[in-house]
């Protein structure tokens, strides 16, 4: 009998990223009515990965990221600026790679992003 193929599955987190898995065959199951089920095996699989997902952010901080992010917030360099707690030239400088944001300015850049998740705004990924 031939191995069942992987099962391809999209994760929603809570803080609103998307994480795309493949879920091996021999964990997945089907009902009488042809609904794919997961096994036990693929539930602790999914949780292994959604805690590891959450524990690091992975959101980079390239700046084309910083860019589309601010863009798609609907920010001035100036108002992102402020919202992240720099100067407006820094901001340039990251979304040219100049300069690479510190881990305190990339802490509210990801602050201002969860914002927006929760209030509805479409963030990319």
């Amino acid at each position: 009998m031939p191995a069942a193929p992987d099962y391809p599955y999209v994760m929603r987190l809570k803080d609103g990223r998307r994480i795309f898995v493949e879920i091996p065959g021999k964990w997945m199951t089907r009902d009488r009515s042809g609904e794919i089920g997961f096994r036990p095996a693929a539930m602790r699989f999914l949780d292994r990965i959604q805690a590891l997902a959450l524990s690091v952010n992975d959101r980079p901080a390239t700046p084309g990221y910083l860019a589309t992010l601010r863009v798609a917030l609907g920010m001035t360099q100036s108002e992102f600026a402020q919202a992240v707690g720099v100067h407006k030239l820094t901001v340039s400088r990251w979304e040219r790679g100049t300069v690479r944001p510190d881990r305190e300015s990339l802490a509210a850049v990801d602050k201002l992003r969860r914002e927006a998740v929760r209030k509805g705004v479409p963030i990319p990924s």
